[in-house]
């Protein structure tokens, strides 16, 4: 069982298949297995791609600690650690909601690191800490309580049903939340500066939601203001259900084996 250290934590990985590197990166609250197994990723796309797959610190087989502080940036920090740990220059990138706003941060800050990205059930926006932090408050209560059935939020009751499935640790998914909401500032910075981003961005972008995922606000955004990306919705499809949609999964191979023609 691969593991690598980021100062002093360890973050588990895994390798499977061949062809191009393909980073992947499981949304909040859930792991390797459960975003990308059980729900056929792999099975899916390990024919053409060396995928690297990581459980995110705080998440699966890695390090759970309950430190807001060492979270944030700090996630971003551990892919570059793990590229520069299996010697990857540059990498195609796949993330889903937590881990698409990761890969979304190292396509800002990282862009000479990255070669495409995949971004799932993510959609930027502009969002300050104090606002951050006031949104997180229902997330942060529900796994506070004492049962689930406490949880009187239907999302928030519902992200806690999900947290308990996969046998996360609560109090270390509240330091993940506090731990991003210190660093969103310096993560994305503010909303003027990320659309002058976007317009430098030559690398190939493809964001796909779905229709009724409830987290995802102006779903078209990525495609409006990044030249040349590409967007789908995926209809009828939550931010839970769509996973394991065949349908995201064709458009997703559709879209890497174009890039890695290129």
């Amino acid at each position: 069982m691969p593991f690598f250290e980021n100062e002093g934590v360890k973050i588990h990985y895994e390798i499977e298949g061949n062809g191009p590197d393909l980073i992947m990166i499981h949304g909040f609250a859930a792991n390797i297995e459960i975003n990308w197994r059980l729900t056929n990723w792999i099975k899916t796309l390990k024919d053409s791609n060396r995928l690297i797959l990581i459980d995110c610190r705080g998440h699966g087989k890695s390090d759970k600690a309950t430190d807001a502080a060492q979270y944030g940036k700090k996630m971003m920090n551990d892919i570059v650690k793990l590229m520069d740990h299996l010697s990857i220059e540059k990498a195609n990138f796949f993330g889903y909601s937590m881990g698409g706003s990761i890969t979304f941060g190292l396509l800002l800050h990282e862009p000479n690191r990255v070669k495409s990205v995949v971004l799932g059930g993510f959609i930027p926006s502009q969002i300050s800490r104090e606002q951050l932090e006031q949104s997180n408050k229902p997330m942060i209560n529900a796994f506070s309580a004492e049962s689930v059935e406490k949880v009187k939020d239907p999302l928030a009751r519902q992200f806690r049903k999900f947290a308990e499935s996969t046998g996360a640790n609560l109090k270390t998914l509240i330091a993940v939340m506090e731990g991003f909401a210190l660093d969103v500032d310096e993560i994305f910075t503010s909303f003027s500066e990320m659309k002058l981003k976007f317009k430098k961005i030559k690398v190939p972008v493809l964001s796909v939601v779905g229709s009724d995922d409830a987290l995802t606000t102006n779903k078209t955004l990525v495609a409006e203001l990044i030249p040349g990306a590409c967007h789908f919705q995926i209809q009828g499809k939550d931010h839970i259900s769509i996973l394991p949609d065949p349908k995201f999964h064709m458009v997703v191979k559709a879209f890497l084996k174009f890039v890695n023609k290129m």
